[in-house]
């Protein structure tokens, strides 16, 4: 059943590699049996240098090479097992070799297509996933994948062809005997095997529960360090850390000696068994002359069959382990091989935004949520007009936003560009036209440059400065830091100051030259002189750009050409703020304590 999965995740491509894989190895257990049959006549020869003229294959070789005795063809055919023995060996290195090139191969291939799978999922799939269990996939678990997963059924592939391949040379040689090798080991770690196979799989689902907690807290940690210390709250999250560590931890030991005990137990059963066909041989022969090659042929297969058995063995404990990687990352890497660019990224060249942006009817519910947040919304916003949404905590001003930009996706109603509504077809093309500013900017440890164009093609130097000085950020950048535009700014911007990472995040808007610009809130921490400024900065702008502010500070909408206060999702007045002050004792009260 695995297997038939595991196909589904694999590309054609993929999948004629992995075939030409086990054509190698097929190979390889062919030149490793080789080796071993090869040791029958030498020891023959050298228990019975007579043997030549009574075997006929081996008087055809002495007369085919012309040796000049019995004693130079000794040493040549010595030599010769040695030479097949080596190219045994080193077609085993390249092999392996292989095995590991297409394992981490598939291990980076799975990470790129976990990653093209999630960066595609709409925002409301992060709006109820942990972020630190899907990096934790992204990093981890796709190499436990390749190496817990494909690694192993490669090596069972492997191991169990040459253990098979050399129980038919000992079949050959005497089946009472390799019967009965097959039924001691074989059988022995059948059982071990099944016994143990749920067990193994329980810890695998373990370690991923724990593998997940380890990262979470980890994160949490990192990411709210500069609250922690200010609290002193270090030790709850060393303990959080410290107890997903130790189960994860404790979990491995169980793994590792279910997985390699059986290995001593079978080293009883084999030792002891070449010394019992030792005996056997001995007694039925009477001459221990007679039996040096096939008991030599039995040790040199039992060195090359107990590594082959334990290894496959080792392997399936491996696989039964990780397979709940398998099922946990299966539907998104096989909806990663099923995605088309094309599906996602095709542009609508008739999306124009030339009269107006309306919601028509617009209801939205959050997952769980006793009721919607929006219900029949409507609202008509002209080209090149300032608006502001307005009112307390929970009004449902934030959906609204995630709404208008695309992020969120209404249940029922329309979001119209002009005449044209949005769809999933045609969200790409009005993302190009519009820019986002929210109330924490992201950004990233590069320099200025690359946080602003944040890829947005080749760089336009002209249009890089014109935005900084809209957003009145140029001369902090050209004159105060040490690189200018190449200066590198920290993790999420650590060595900037807030009212500088929301001009960087004007500026990243600027750069992009919308038709829309939307501020979800995004001057709401700064303080009172730092917002004024980056408000006065808005004078600037072109005068065809819409302009769509949420505040939660009234302060900052006395500009806009007309204010919406929202309450419990609906607009329960509207005007400017001289208005707004004049008929609405609640927005007059929220003014006050603002």
């Amino acid at each position: 059943m695995f297997i038939k999965r595991l196909g589904h995740i694999f590309t054609s491509k993929e999948k004629i590699r992995f075939g030409w894989l086990i054509v190698a190895i097929l190979l390889m257990g062919v030149l490793e049996v080789i080796g071993i049959a090869s040791i029958l006549p030498f020891m023959q020869l050298i228990a019975e240098p007579d043997a030549i003229a009574n075997n006929i294959w081996l008087n055809r070789i002495y007369h085919f090479f012309e040796f000049e005795s019995e004693r130079s063809m000794i040493i040549a055919i010595g030599l010769g097992v040695i030479v097949i023995l080596a190219i045994s060996n080193l077609f085993a290195v390249f092999t392996n070799w292989l095995q590991y090139c297409f394992s981490w191969d598939m291990s980076h291939q799975f990470g790129i297509r976990l990653l093209k799978t999630y960066i595609h999922k709409p925002y409301s799939f992060y709006l109820n996933q942990n972020t630190s269990a899907l990096r934790a996939y992204l990093t981890a678990e796709v190499v436990v994948l390749s190496s817990g997963v494909l690694l192993p059924i490669i090596e069972v592939i492997s191991r169990g062809m040459v253990s098979i391949v050399i129980f038919a040379l000992l079949l050959v040689v005497n089946p009472t005997i390799a019967i009965t090798t097959l039924l001691i080991l074989g059988g022995t770690y059948a059982i071990i095997y099944l016994v143990r196979q749920r067990y193994i799989e329980r810890l695998g689902e373990d370690r991923i529960l724990h593998n997940k907690a380890r990262y979470q807290y980890i994160n949490e940690l990192l990411d709210g360090i500069k609250t922690i210390k200010a609290y002193e709250a270090q030790d709850l999250f060393y303990q959080r850390f410290q107890k997903a560590s130790k189960d994860f931890t404790s979990i491995m030991p169980k793994y590792q000696l279910v997985r390699f005990s059986p290995k001593y137990i079978l080293e009883i059963f084999a030792f002891g068994g070449i010394l019992a066909i030792t005996l056997y041989l001995f007694i039925r022969d009477g001459n221990i002359q007679q039996t040096l090659p096939i008991l030599s042929l039995y040790a040199v297969a039992g060195y090359r069959l107990l590594p082959a058995l334990q290894k496959a063995f080792g392997s399936m404990t491996k696989l039964s382990h990780n397979l709940p990687v398998l099922d946990k990352l299966y539907d998104d890497l096989r909806y990663a091989l099923q995605f088309s660019d094309a599906a996602h990224t095709q542009k609508t060249t008739s999306l124009r935004f030339q009269q107006a942006l309306s919601m028509e009817n617009i209801s939205f519910t959050y997952e769980n949520a006793a009721s919607p947040l929006l219900d029949q919304f409507s609202i008509t916003i002209p080209k090149g007009k300032n608006v502001a949404f307005v009112g307390s905590t929970g009004s449902g001003k934030t959906t609204l936003v995630d709404l208008l930009v695309g992020l969120l996706h209404p249940q029922e109603g329309v979001i119209k560009l002009d005449d044209t509504p949005l769809t999933t077809k045609n969200i790409s093309t009005w993302h190009q036209q519009i820019a986002y500013i929210p109330q924490e900017v992201f950004l990233f440890d590069d320099n200025i440059t690359e946080n602003i164009t944040l890829g947005l093609g080749v760089l336009d130097k002209d249009r890089l400065e014109n935005a900084c000085k809209m957003a009145d950020i140029y001369e902090f950048i050209v004159h105060e830091l040490p690189q200018g535009f190449d200066t590198e700014i920290g993790e999420r911007g650590v060595r900037l100051s807030g009212g500088q990472r929301q001009r960087l995040g004007l500026a990243r808007a600027l750069y992009r030259q919308p038709d829309v610009l939307i501020m979800d809130e995004a001057t709401s921490a700064l303080d009172n002189i730092t917002e004024k400024s980056i408000i006065s900065s808005l004078d600037t702008l072109p005068d065809n750009l819409t302009l769509i502010i949420i505040a939660h500070r009234l302060s900052s909408v006395r500009h806009v050409d007309c204010i919406y206060f929202l309450e419990n999702g609906k607009i329960v007045t509207q005007g400017t703020y001289e208005e707004l002050m004049q008929s609405n004792a609640t927005f007059r009260t929220m003014v006050e304590l603002s």
